[in-house]
Order: C-alpha cells, then structure tokens, then sequence
C-alpha cells in the first residue's frame, strides 16, 4: 500500500468513525425536551385476594441530557391526622403494613438521557386470614451517586466507599381486598372559628370502616336572606381505617356580611349516600 492510498485509508476510517458517533450523539438526544425526570404513576391501587399475586408498571422517564442512577425501596408509613406522612421505625411492625408483601424488580436501575425504562412492581397478599385486611406504604425511588474516589472517615480508622441519594420520588401503595365493601367514614367535629387575622371552619373526619378510603370533603357558604352562595375548595384524601383526618378551611376575606348556613359535605365513595353537617353563623 503506497503512502496516497494510506491517507485515504486513514481519513475514510476517521470520517466514517466520526459519522458512527455523530449518529449516537444524535440518537441519545433526540426529543430530549429537558423536562427533567419524571415518574409515572405517582400511586397504585391494588384489590388483591390473599393467596393472590398482581403486577403493575412504575415508568421512569429521563428526559434530561444527564445520566442517572436509581434505586426503589418501600417502608410502612403513618399519616398524622394533618396529612403529614411518617415513616416508622426501623423493626417496628405496622398494623396496616404493606411493604413486606411487596417487590420491585429491577430494584436498581440505569437511565440514558432520553431513556425511559418500566420497573415490574408485584405484590404477594400471602393466603392468611390476617391478610383479609387493607394495607399501604411508600415506595422511595431515590437517585444514587457513587463516590469517585476513597474519601476518609474521621469517625474511624481507614477509608471508605459509599453511595449518597441526592433526591427522590415517593410513590404511594394502596391495598383493599375486594372482600371489602366501601369503608364508611364520618363527620366527628364541624366547628366554627376565628382569629385577629382570619375565620376557619373545622372538618374532622374518622373512618370508621376496614378499607382504605379515598374520600373527598367541601364546604358550601350560603347567606339566608341574599342568597348569596359560595363553594370553597375541595379537599381529596385518603385515610386509613380507624384513622383521623382533619382540615381547615379558610374563609375568603371579601366574604359580605351577614348570616350564613355553612355546610360541610363528605363524599367517602358511596354510590348511595354522602354525609353533611351543618351550623348557622353571623359574619360581622
């Protein structure tokens, strides 16, 4: 081979290398909007049989220009009547618990930019008559960093290696046999109240039945002699059996004087009936 045809060799080989990884660029990147990393969806009901197996699809999008690394774990929870959700301590066992009926698999993944990848999440109700029963938890999809390099450790002797969570996703998990009819929640306390700044109407709510609820509450203004009528916002929650829950709402500040019917309504997902409490009050 002479030194012309060497040239030629060598800059086809190039160019036809450059091309090949042009093309990759091009394929990892394309319909990347930089949207950021999204999981889909945000929670899963299940009605399970015990003794009885079902699968569902969580989906992780990366839509960044960025590699990631994630890894999903689960862990039993409690929600304060305010809605904040906490989770239990590690070995304490929850009356209501569903992480060790429940599996992901793959528990780790790897995302490209642009890829988006399925995570199979199954849950095994074992055949119990304990099982009979609703259950819940958080599924905790936090993304993982591994150290570069061997960093030291003041509190010990030596050196070590680790993997740091930067920041997450949380999924919520629902169980209700279908043995279990629509739960039956309650109006507990629907009160009246105000400060130097502000008026509150008080819901408290219990359910009072054995299946988790996803119940629904508003609150309707109506002034007796105007006429004048307003619908405050909707609350959507979810409570656990033998569970509290509790809101308020506050009042418009441009709400006119004068007397008023205030209604509190409870939807618990009854197709036969709804529950309602109701006061009479003077705004001055």
């Amino acid at each position: 081979m002479n030194l012309i045809t060497k040239v030629i060799f060598f800059l086809v080989l190039v160019l036809s290398q450059n091309f090949i990884y042009s093309q990759e660029v091009s394929k990892d990147s394309s319909g990347i909007k930089g949207y950021g990393v999204a999981v889909a969806p945000s929670s899963m009901r299940f009605r399970v049989r015990p003794g009885s197996v079902e699968k569902k699809y969580l989906t992780v999008t990366n839509d960044t220009y960025k590699s990631y690394n994630f890894s999903l774990t689960f862990a039993d929870i409690e929600m304060e009547t305010n809605g904040k959700v906490g989770q239990l301590p590690v070995g304490e066992i929850a009356e209501y618990g569903l992480s060790r009926w429940i599996s992901a698999a793959p528990n780790f993944i790897e995302l490209e930019p642009g890829e988006k990848k399925k995570i199979e999440i199954t849950l095994n109700v074992p055949d119990k008559e304990e099982s009979n029963r609703a259950g819940w938890c958080l599924g905790m999809l936090d993304e993982v960093n591994e150290r570069k390099e061997i960093v030291s450790n003041p509190d010990e002797k030596g050196f070590s290696m680790g993997v740091v969570p930067t920041f997450g996703f949380g999924i919520y998990f629902y169980q209700n046999p279908p043995s279990l009819d629509i739960s039956d929640v309650e109006i507990r306390d629907f009160s009246f109240s105000y400060d130097d700044e502000s008026k509150y109407v008080h819901l408290l709510v219990k359910n009072i039945g054995k299946g988790i609820s996803r119940s629904k509450a508003y609150i309707e203004l109506n002034e007796l002699k105007t006429g004048y009528y307003e619908k405050m916002d909707l609350k959507v929650f979810n409570i656990l059996p033998g569970r509290e829950r509790e809101f308020d709402f506050k009042l418009p500040g441009n709400l006119p004087k004068g007397h008023y019917s205030i209604m509190g309504i409870l939807d618990f997902g009854s197709d036969e009936e709804i529950k309602a409490a109701s006061k009479e009050i003077i705004i001055q």
